[in-house]
């Protein structure tokens, strides 16, 4: 037994070299197994990254478009309102009476009537009907449409008729009858431009 204890003793050496060997085969597959799953997550996570980046990217991009956009959207917005501060804040139906009468009467047009309307509210203004009755030469009447145009507040023609006169009056031009709407406008105090943001 004595021999069979000094042979193990003498053999030990190799039994333990080969159980090491053995465990750092173990580990170095273990290892090697590990090594290649964080392989393969790191070029999953590069995939994702990449996804990501560009992502951020469209993000900035259309900030960028927004804060571009918001800018544009104030721009109009005030635009709007500069606009809507040159209307008038009233439509003083005296004045603008005495105007039509004074430019009617300079331009000799006959039996001139202007009758006012009502009112109606638009989103950005409030606009009043003048109805206009009269008898003049088609000349008359266009010039006092020319000057309504250069007039300093703001005024459209909304309807125009001309209707032919058989008066049996024969002249140099002919006489006809006009019938019209004049739209005056004043600013309308409830709106508020809405910029959305």
């Amino acid at each position: 037994m004595k021999e069979l204890v000094n042979n193990f003793i003498e053999k030990f050496h190799f039994l333990v070299l080969i159980w090491g060997l053995w465990t750092a085969y173990e580990k170095y597959d273990e290892h090697s197994i590990q090594l290649a799953e964080i392989i393969e997550r790191g070029a999953g996570l590069e995939e994702e990254i990449a996804k990501t980046r560009k992502k951020v990217k469209e993000i900035k991009e259309f900030s960028k478009k927004t804060d571009e956009y918001k800018t544009r959207v104030e721009e109009v917005a005030k635009n709007i309102e500069t606009v809507q501060k040159q209307l008038p804040a009233d439509t003083n139906d005296s004045q603008i009476l005495t105007y039509f009468q004074s430019e009617i009467n300079s331009l000799n047009i006959m039996d001139a009537n202007f009758v006012p309307g009502g009112e109606e509210k638009s989103t950005y203004f409030i606009s009043k009907d003048y109805t206009l009755k009269g008898k003049g030469t088609f000349l008359q009447f266009l010039i006092f449409l020319e000057r309504l145009g250069k007039a300093d507040r703001i005024y459209n023609i909304k309807e125009l008729k001309l209707f032919s006169l058989s008066d049996g009056k024969k002249g140099r031009f002919q006489i006809i009858s006009g019938e019209g709407v004049i739209q005056a406008y004043r600013f309308n105090p409830d709106f508020r431009v809405d910029r959305g943001f």
